[in-house]
């Protein structure tokens, strides 16, 4: 279907950082940019570099010197996060065209990705503000998982990587014997291993809610299906729209606000204790939600970004 763009008098410059142009995500968010007339730019950051030096800060896709834009949306995913990371924070250091001191405009910081890339520090900060998240422990030798287990208490145990996404680095190992030879066959590669509870009453379901500048504007009900526990919807989870509790959308949007997200996919599981989050995503897909609850999410960000020059 051939897009149309409305006139616009004054367009923004929207850089969309993307390593991947032809997810549904990236489209979206041209799709909803370039409807409303405004200058659209898909870049993949691994084929960027930046350059500064005293008084310059410049940024180039390939050989070509790229414009600065009045804003981006970056998108950070597991192939070289460290690099996508600089160039995000090049173009926040960067000055608006036409303005002496507005620098460029990102939907989310630089900072409060990095932090949300770890599963571990996300749950250390919001456990620090008083935020009900899983009993969880991190180990980096096998001579602390027995530690461990006694801290979560009887088994199954959920069993993460630090920088796993849909899905991906995380089991679920039903007895201690089993949880020992998963991790250790993981602490033996290199990595971090994250042993958590599991949250029996769950049933094997989440809530993925998108807030948008302090809002919630989407929510929905993931439930695992067949033999996989996992709710991603990636790993075919079935997905309906909710509606939250009070306690549950305080949660969430105190959940993003603490971490310092603007956009921010943040998934919670009800318990027995109340609402807990389990991980915040500073990057949400938007094809299972938007498919779930009907809400415009990539227009709704759009529109984020046009009211926020006028701030």
């Amino acid at each position: 279907m051939a897009l149309h763009s409305q006139p616009n008098s004054n367009p923004l410059s929207i850089h969309i950082l993307s390593n991947a142009r032809t997810l549904y995500s990236t489209r979206r968010f041209f799709e909803e940019g370039y409807k409303r007339g405004h200058k659209m730019r898909v870049y993949p950051p691994m084929q960027m570099s930046a350059y500064l030096e005293r008084n310059a800060l410049e940024l180039y896709y390939q050989d070509q010197k790229i414009e600065t834009p009045d804003c981006i949306i970056p998108r950070l995913g597991q192939k070289k996060p460290e690099h996508t990371l600089a160039i995000i924070r090049q173009y926040e250091m960067m000055v608006r065209p036409g303005s002496s001191s507005l620098h460029v405009k990102s939907l989310n910081g630089s900072l409060p990705m990095m932090r949300c890339r770890d599963k571990f520090v996300t749950m250390q900060i919001l456990a620090q503000n008083k935020i009900a998240v899983p009993r969880s422990v991190i180990i980096d030798d096998p001579l602390h998982i027995d530690n461990a287990f006694e801290k979560i208490g009887n088994p199954p145990y959920i069993l993460k990587i630090p920088t796993g996404s849909q899905g991906t680095g995380v089991m679920i190992a039903d007895s201690k014997s089993a949880g020992r030879s998963f991790i250790e066959v993981l602490l033996d590669q290199g990595l971090q291993v994250i042993v958590q509870e599991f949250i029996a009453e769950a049933q094997g379901a989440d809530i993925r809610a998108i807030i948008l500048h302090g809002n919630l504007i989407a929510a929905m009900r993931r439930q695992a299906t067949g033999y996989d526990f996992r709710s991603n919807i990636h790993r075919g989870a079935l997905s309906e729209k909710v509606e939250l509790s009070i306690e549950a959308a305080r949660t969430v949007k105190l959940a993003a606000r603490i971490l310092g997200l603007n956009f921010a996919g943040v998934d919670l599981i009800e318990s027995k204790r109340g609402p807990m989050i389990l991980e915040v995503n500073a990057s949400p897909g938007l094809e299972g939600i938007e498919a779930a609850t009907g809400v415009n999410i990539a227009e709704r960000v759009i529109d984020y970004l046009e009211e926020s020059r006028k701030a």
